[in-house]
């Protein structure tokens, strides 16, 4: 059992999915960290043109994970949110390997098919970048 996981989350079907695995991982004393990194550009866009208060941004930011949320309360599992922007590759590889994590689990496809089509998956980037163990769930 790890101790403390890394769920990459996006709001797709698939990371309900890994949110599910990530339970064949855990004891009671596990806490899995929801990551949800927003692309800059879609941060640039929420500032600029819907400019919410702080909380109804953070509201806005929570409603794609919402689902994985909602799951692991079901299932009283001991989980944290961390919020972020910039390049999800980058920020779940970043927070994975500075941080204190067993594991990253994410899911292997995510919102967007077409950049993961031209670009390639995060998930196969954080896999080759990850200095910890990546759990990846199709």
């Amino acid at each position: 059992m790890y101790k403390s996981i890394l769920l990459a989350a996006d709001g797709s079907e698939y990371s309900l999915r890994a949110a599910k695995e990530a339970l064949n991982f855990t004891g009671t004393h596990t806490v899995i960290t929801i990551l949800n990194v927003l692309e800059t550009e879609a941060t640039k866009y929420d500032f600029l043109h819907r400019k919410p208060g702080e909380k109804k941004l953070r509201e806005l930011r929570l409603k794609p994970i919402q689902s994985v949320i909602d799951f692991f309360e079901e299932n009283n599992v001991n989980y944290e949110v961390r919020l972020e922007q910039g390049n999800p590759t980058k920020k779940v590889v970043n927070i994975a390997n500075e941080g204190t994590y067993d594991a990253i689990v994410i899911g292997s496809r995510g919102l967007n098919a077409f950049q993961e089509m031209m670009l390639g998956s995060v998930s196969h980037k954080v896999a080759k970048k990850s200095e910890i163990p990546v759990i990846i769930v199709k």
